[in-house]
C-alpha cells in the first residue's frame, strides 16, 4: 500500500508531538512512582536535568513545564517540538543553562518510528496498534535506560492490549499469545534464577520478564526466540562497544529493556522473516 506524502507529513508532525509528551512522562513517572528510591538520581547521572516539581501522579499531567535548572515556567512557543530547542540553541531562555539532548532527541526518535510505521502499515486500523505499541515501548526504553526500572504500569496494560487483539486475530491467534506470555515469562524467571543460584548475583530484573510476557502476547509463542536472539545479540554488542570505549567497565550491568523492545519492534515489521533470513 502506497501512503501519500501528506500522510507522512502529518505523521512526523503527530510523532514530534507524542515524542515531546512521551520525553514528559519519561522523566516525571518514575520520580512519581518511586520519589524516595530515585532521589540521589541527579548525583549519579549528572548529564541529566534537575527536577524540582512535586512528583505526584497530579503532576504528571497537570503540572506546568518548566526549566529543570531554574524552575522558570516555559511559555507554550517554548515547548513546540525540536524547534524551541534550536531556536534556544539548546539552553535555557532565563538561565542560560543547557539543555539536556535527552529532549529532542526522544522527540526525533518518535518521530522517525511513527513515519516508519505508518509507511509501514500505511492508512488502517492496525497501524493505530502498532503506533501504541512503539509508543509504549519507546516510553519503557527512556525509563530502563536512565532508572533500570521497568514499569508495571507500562508493561502490564501492554500486555493486556496485546492479548486483547490477539480475539482479534490481529498480529496472532488467542491460543498463541497464551502460550507467548507464559514463555516470555517463564524463560526469563527461569534464566535469572539459575544466574543467581550459580553466580549469587541478579543478572536482570521482573520488569524484564513482564516486558517479554507482553511481547509474547502481541506476538505468540513463535516470537520469543527471535525476540530474544536480536535483544542478546544487540546487548552483547552495544555492551562490548561500551567496554572498549572505555564507556562503562565489564561489571556494570546494562538495561536490557531496550533490547528486548528493538527485539519486539523488529518482530513488528518484519515478523519471522528475520530469523529466518539470519538462519
Amino acid at each position: 500500500m502506497t501512503v501519500p506524502i501528506s500522510y507522512l507529513i502529518f505523521s512526523a508532525l503527530i510523532g514530534l508531538i507524542i515524542g515531546s509528551f512521551i520525553s514528559m512522562l519519561s522523566w516525571r513517572l518514575p520520580r512519581a512512582l518511586f520519589a524516595e528510591e530515585l532521589a540521589d538520581l541527579q548525583d549519579k547521572q549528572s548529564d541529566l536535568p534537575e527536577e524540582s516539581d512535586n512528583h505526584s501522579f497530579r503532576s504528571i499531567f497537570f503540572g506546568r513545564s518548566a526549566c529543570p535548572k531554574c524552575n522558570q515556567t516555559l511559555p507554550w512557543y517554548r515547548l513546540i517540538p525540536i524547534v524551541s530547542y534550536l531556536s534556544s540553541t539548546g539552553r535555557c531562555h532565563n538561565c542560560n543553562e543547557k539543555i539536556s539532548l535527552r529532549y529532542p532527541l526522544i522527540e526525533i526518535a518518535s518521530m522517525l518510528l511513527t513515519v516508519i510505521t505508518v509507511w509501514h502499515f500505511g492508512i488502517t486500523t492496525t497501524t493505530i496498534y502498532a503506533l501504541v505499541f512503539i509508543w509504549v515501548l519507546l516510553t519503557i526504553s527512556v525509563i530502563d535506560i536512565e532508572h533500570q526500572l521497568i514499569l508495571d504500569i507500562l508493561s502490564l496494560p501492554l500486555l493486556w492490549l496485546g492479548l486483547l487483539l490477539s480475539t482479534f486475530n490481529l498480529f496472532t491467534d488467542p491460543v498463541m499469545a497464551i502460550w507467548g506470555a507464559a514463555a516470555g515469562y517463564l524463560i526469563l524467571w527461569i534464566l535469572f534464577h539459575t544466574f543467581r543460584l550459580l553466580t549469587g548475583k541478579e543478572g536482570m530484573g521482573y520488569g524484564d520478564f513482564k516486558l517479554l510476557a507482553a511481547l509474547g502476547a502481541w506476538f505468540g509463542l513463535s516470537a520469543i526466540p527471535q525476540i530474544i536472539l536480536i535483544a542478546s545479540i544487540s546487548s552483547l554488542i552495544i555492551g562490548l562497544a561500551a567496554v572498549i570505549l572505555q564507556r562503562r567497565s565489564m561489571q556494570q550491568a546494562i538495561p536490557f529493556g531496550p533490547f528486548l523492545a528493538l527485539g519486539g519492534g523488529a518482530y513488528l515489521f518484519l515478523g519471522s522473516e528475520l530469523l529466518g533470513g539470519f538462519l
